[in-house]
């Protein structure tokens, strides 16, 4: 859901000098994440089968069994290596996050809100407050996150709550040509009724949630563009 209709990786496409470059780097993505995923799998493996054969207490939450293991259990010089790396990395997520927020903020909610586009020089003072203000919301939101249990299963299960409804209407653009407007937001309103009633009221694990999401996005848009045309 999130490669190809999220903002972070549709601002690294339109970075490309052509549209073969884009579809290209958008195909090798895939398979760059494939084998990401499958060697942080293989990592949490590994490192269950290490901590059960010498006989060590995981750390509570299991969360910190990685940083745990690096810090203790690595060689000096090695560990702070990997902790640079993994700070690295942390940096590079959050600076495409945060821009993709500012850019979305000053540009799309502008022009919702009826504000007018300004010129360069404006537009750019506007994307660094709106990076400041983002920057200080994502900041509480990570001080609110350590009271949330496991921190991959919450930060995939909001993800999970918002890409379903964006992958819904981005097949509503690409597999239809009736659905307008109007549609396409009923469709996202029923959708998010039905994600939040899953995730309030059932015991569905959330990774069925992207797939509840855009079916009932997609399904509600499609049957609203129908009855629209059929009483225009």
């Amino acid at each position: 859901a999130s490669h190809g209709t999220d903002q972070l990786i549709v601002q690294r496409l339109l970075s490309a000098k052509s549209e073969a470059q884009s579809r290209a780097a958008l195909l090798s993505s895939w398979l760059v994440v494939f084998v990401q995923f499958t060697l942080f799998l293989l990592i949490g493996v590994l490192l269950f089968v290490y901590y059960q054969d010498h006989g060590l207490a995981a750390p509570r939450p299991l969360d910190r069994i990685y940083p745990k293991f690096v810090w203790e259990q690595l060689p000096v010089g090695v560990a702070g290596l990997v902790m640079a790396a993994i700070l690295a990395a942390a940096m590079a997520n959050l600076s495409a996050a945060l821009n993709a927020l500012a850019s979305t903020t000053v540009i799309d909610f502008a022009r919702l809100f009826g504000v007018t586009i300004a010129g360069s020089d404006v537009q750019m003072r506007r994307a660094r407050w709106a990076t400041v203000a983002w920057g200080g919301v994502l900041v509480g939101i990570g001080l609110v996150a350590g009271h949330w249990g496991s921190v991959l299963e919450s930060g995939l299960s909001i993800a999970s709550v918002t890409l379903g409804l964006l992958l819904g209407v981005f097949l509503l653009g690409v597999l239809t040509r009736r659905v307008g407007q109007t549609s396409a937001i009923a469709g996202v309103i029923v959708g998010l009724a039905a994600i939040l009633y899953v995730t309030r009221f059932t015991h569905i694990a959330f990774t069925w949630w992207v797939l509840i999401g855009s079916v009932s996005t997609f399904t509600a848009g499609y049957l609203t563009s129908l009855f629209l045309r059929r009483n225009a």
